[in-house]
């Protein structure tokens, strides 16, 4: 990913001139739908794809992801872990739009995928979590679910940015991201726990290691967010959950009346919990 992640870099660098039970498991009964790609990828968690209207690929960057503790993987997944193995976390990312922000510099909206996956015992775990438009197969008629009005829209608060407060002008990324696994236009089932949600990714940190070839790789956190109520509880709506406001499909950090500001902070509020770290993002 090093070329992938210099051309990041470079982008931050011109703007400062001027991103369950709810796991598919490897016993062929999944819960929902498999992750695009299958295991995390691992070859390029950045693509350079510059065209809005272009898609994410399917290929990406795959890293290990240390855990906060066992108790916050147990929370994510819905049940208690017995000895969770080969926690990766798998990011895809492509950029969507840019902004001119308050100090006069640009910001860049990319979004895309980020996959977690976990061994317990002898089965494998994989969610996928996106924040684009794509087609679950539960909506209907209406086959690009997640969607407000398009991908810009859609990613309008997963800026890479050198204006996060806790970063004094060095760039940063966090981005929401939706459980692809949790059907649409669909009741949840009576009297059975509902789980799915959403993730944060946060990249608060690029390594260059000062050999003339940019940045090799780059650091953070994921944070999750699950869907949590009491039954009878409504069909989850189309739009993704960060633009709805109330009820248990919110997702939104960094609450804002209704909607998000997205720069109140660079880490993620409003009871996300920090699954895990990870480093060596190339």
């Amino acid at each position: 990913m090093r070329r992938i992640i210099y051309i990041l870099f470079i982008t931050m660098a011109v703007v400062a001139t001027g991103c369950s039970s709810k796991k598919s498991d490897s016993s062929g009964s999944p819960t929902g739908y498999p992750p695009v790609g299958g295991y995390p990828p691992s070859n390029g968690g950045v693509p350079p794809i510059t065209n809005p209207i272009e898609s994410p690929t399917n290929t990406g960057s795959a890293t290990d992801l240390v855990l906060t503790s066992q108790s916050a993987l147990n929370t994510y997944a819905g049940w208690t872990t017995n000895n969770p193995t080969d926690v990766k976390i798998g990011v895809s990312l492509y950029q969507v739009s840019s902004y001119t922000n308050s100090s006069g510099g640009t910001d860049y909206s990319y979004g895309g995928l980020v996959s977690i996956h976990f061994k317990d015992g002898t089965r494998s775990y994989t969610d996928e979590f996106r924040s684009d438009t794509f087609g679950d197969g539960g909506c209907g008629q209406y086959d690009d679910c997640n969607t407000v009005s398009g991908n810009v829209k859609n990613q309008k608060y997963n800026l890479l940015s050198t204006t996060y407060p806790e970063k004094n002008g060095a760039p940063a990324y966090h981005g929401f991201f939706e459980d692809t696994q949790v059907r649409r236009l669909s009741p949840p089932t009576p009297y059975l726990p509902i789980f799915g949600g959403a993730v944060i990714l946060v990249i608060d940190k690029f390594i260059d290691l000062g050999d003339g070839a940019g940045p090799s790789s780059a650091s953070g956190s994921v944070w999750f967010k699950n869907y949590l109520g009491n039954y009878p509880m409504g069909p989850l709506p189309l739009t993704h959950c960060w633009f709805i406001s109330s009820g248990p499909y919110d997702c939104r950090s960094w609450k804002n009346g209704d909607g998000v500001n997205t720069k109140k902070s660079l880490y993620p509020q409003n009871n996300y919990i920090k699954l895990g770290t990870f480093n060596n993002l190339n």
